[in-house]
């Protein structure tokens, strides 16, 4: 066989032509594993043969491997064919599931033709029972409701039953013109019960309006827990009886007022029984003190002791102090025999007052207003009639204090309180005292203008008053001093936060009277140091009055008083240095102003004796400069200022001469070293 095949491929080869070859050749040459062949140089018909027996080898392993799983094959066809029966019994299932979905969609449209039909029909029943719901609603009034208006007491129950009737009434007025033969029907019927509803209404309201004018009734418990309750009721008379609105608001009126005037003027009355003592025509600045007290011959039985100082604020500032609410009852005050300043009765009056007006306002303005649009000017309306005589009885009860009032702190306070009020009344939205607050103020304010000018005319006369005038003979502060210093930080610190400029124009023209009489006073004194020493005990007394009142009102007063009191300290320095040191002061003051600090007239011989004499007296001289003083100021503290200025103002005038002599190079005497004279100072400093 081998020999046949090789003959073949002789015949073959040799049957070839060249072009058939190189065309052969062409066409293995792309071929990888005879590209792989020729590269190495093998023979083609061996790799040939090598070929053919390779593919007989695996073809007889694909044999033998078929051979050894031919029953697997076997199996797997006899599952296919398994298989194929079961799908093509599901087949037949599937078309008769199919076969009967059709017949059910069939069904399901029907029924939603039948569903569409029948919702139409449903709403347009539900559509007539709503109307004709209404209108059965509208019209039929159930018997329990007519035996409860006609018979029944007036309660919640009544009230809604009454408000259905009243939507009947609505629902009938409405279609009155509609062809309904049941509305001709129900009418009358209607008619009735609004006759009888109106009149047990307007009988229920009179009776509960008459129970406010009882003692000691609560009005603003009776307002919130009966009307304000039944409210809708009076909102269906405004509505269906005017008549018996008109009635029921006549009636509130007319009782609300007569409670008010009533109790605020047996308020009043009881208030000024607590008054304490006030002030009198002669509680002035400039008047003297023996006419004060009443003089010797006086039958008052007012005593100064009986009275407060008219003069300091101290705490009646308290008054001014809206967090507390709590206000002056007459009954228990009289108990314990309580005695208050008038800026309390005011505050206690009008506060209640404030306070029963803005509830009362409020509850006018949701009580009796139908429309929110014309609520206001109803309340208003209402208010002023109900308040009228009440807000007379107030301005009556300050007009008999502010007439004969000469307390000028007392009627200022008066004014802060009546503008917290009146701020309080913006708070809380109740506009109709407005014209109460501001009547109250122009009846205070003039009065205390008038009583300020009091002040500043009694200055003016205190000035050309010689009896006076020739009675100061001490330089302690006179009794004037400390009525001014508290008077003035009085005001001042009520003026804070309100920044008054006519209030502040009244401070300073008393300033500027007190310092005039001041001034006066002092020249009373024909020596100066102790001339001047008045004037200091009198603005040191200022400025410590100032001080104590911790309020930035009276900063730009106080820093005032502070460069006058330094200004008289400096002048007092300066007496009490001359006696003592006049060369050496003269000799520095003269160098000064002369060029380059040095006075060529002081010669060096002045200088000797200035130096020399210093040296020999100035131990004794700061000794009878600590007895001045001391004599002069009993205060320790000012005393201790003053005498502390003198000195550290010596020690200046010294070190300047000093620097004075150094210029000039004087030599044969030996000046007191500064610092000896600060040690031997220092002993005096604790003197007072």
């Amino acid at each position: 066989m081998g020999t046949d095949d090789e003959d073949s491929l002789d015949m073959d080869f040799d049957e070839l032509t060249f072009d058939e070859v190189n065309d052969q050749l062409s066409a293995f040459e792309g071929d990888e594993l005879v590209t792989q062949a020729l590269e190495n140089e093998m023979d083609l018909r061996e790799y040939v043969q090598q070929i053919e027996s390779e593919k007989k080898t695996v073809q007889r392993e694909l044999e033998n491997n078929y051979l050894q799983h031919v029953q697997s094959f076997v199996d797997l066809h006899a599952e296919v064919q398994s298989c194929d029966e079961v799908l093509g019994r599901m087949e037949e299932l599937l078309n008769v599931f199919q076969s009967d979905l059709g017949n059910i969609s069939g069904e399901i449209q029907n029924l939603q033709e039948q569903s569409t039909h029948m919702s139409i029909k449903l709403k347009n029943r539900k559509t007539v029972e709503t109307r004709l719901g209404k209108a059965l609603q509208g019209m039929v009034i159930p018997p329990q409701a007519i035996s409860k208006i006609t018979e029944g007491e007036v309660d919640e129950i009544w009230l809604q039953y009454l408000l259905t009737i009243n939507k009947q009434m609505r629902f009938v007025k409405a279609n009155q013109h509609r062809p309904i033969k049941a509305l001709r029907n129900v009418g009358p019927e209607l008619e009735k019960l609004r006759l009888k509803a109106a009149s047990t209404i307007r009988d229920f309201f009179v009776a509960r309006i008459q129970q406010l004018c009882v003692p000691n009734a609560n009005i603003q418990i009776m307002q919130q827990s009966v009307f304000l309750k039944y409210k809708e009721l009076h909102m269906f008379v405004l509505e269906r009886h005017h008549e018996s609105a008109r009635e029921i608001r006549q009636t509130y009126m007319n009782s609300l007022r007569w409670y008010f005037n009533n109790h605020f003027e047996r308020y009043s009355r009881g208030l000024t029984k607590l008054q304490t003592i006030t002030a009198e025509k002669t509680d002035l600045i400039g008047v003297e003190e023996n006419v004060r007290k009443g003089g010797l011959f006086s039958s008052s039985k007012v005593t100064l002791k009986d009275k407060v100082n008219i003069f300091a604020l101290g705490d009646r500032s308290d008054t001014l102090r809206m967090q507390d609410p709590g206000v002056i009852l007459v009954h228990v005050a009289e108990a314990k025999d309580q005695k208050y300043q008038f800026e309390q009765l005011f505050r206690s009056f009008n506060l209640t007052l404030i306070d029963n007006a803005s509830s009362e306002y409020l509850f006018i303005y949701e009580f009796f207003s139908r429309d929110i649009k014309t609520a206001a000017d109803t309340a208003k309306i209402m208010f002023q009639f109900i308040f009228e005589p009440t807000e007379k009885v107030g301005m009556s009860f300050t007009k008999q204090y502010v007439e004969n009032c000469y307390d000028a702190v007392g009627l200022l306070l008066c004014i802060r309180i009546n503008t917290q009020l009146a701020l309080e009344l913006q708070r809380r939205r109740v506009p109709a005292l407005e014209g109460y607050t501001n009547a109250t103020n122009m009846l205070i304010w003039p009065r205390f203008q008038y009583v300020m000018s009091l002040h500043v005319d009694s200055l003016k006369k205190m000035f050309h008053n010689k009896s006076v005038m020739n009675a100061v003979k001490d330089i302690h502060p006179h009794y004037i001093t400390r009525r001014y210093a508290e008077f003035a930080a009085s005001l001042l610190v009520l003026n804070d936060g309100y920044d008054d400029a006519i209030l502040s124009k009244s401070v300073h023209k008393l300033r500027d009277e007190y310092e005039a009489v001041l001034s006066r006073m002092s020249h009373e004194f024909s020596e100066s140091p102790r001339r001047i020493a008045f004037l200091i005990n009198n603005y040191d007394l200022i400025v410590s009055v100032f001080q104590e009142t911790h309020s930035r009102a009276v900063e730009s007063e106080l820093d005032y008083m502070r460069q006058v009191l330094s200004l008289q300290t400096s002048a007092f320095v300066d007496e009490q240095l001359k006696p003592y040191f006049g060369a050496l002061i003269d000799c520095v003051k003269r160098c000064e102003k002369a060029k380059n600090n040095d006075d060529e007239t002081i010669t060096i011989p002045d200088l000797e004796r200035i130096c020399s004499q210093f040296s020999q007296t100035w131990r004794q001289s700061l000794t009878a400069i600590n007895s001045s003083v001391i004599q002069y100021f009993s205060n320790f503290r000012n005393g201790t200022t003053v005498l502390h200025a003198v000195l550290g103002q010596l020690i200046v005038y010294y070190t300047k001469f000093l620097d004075i002599v150094e210029k000039r190079g004087l030599s044969r005497i030996q000046p007191v070293g500064v610092q000896t004279v600060m040690v031997e100072i220092k002993k005096f400093r604790s003197t007072f």
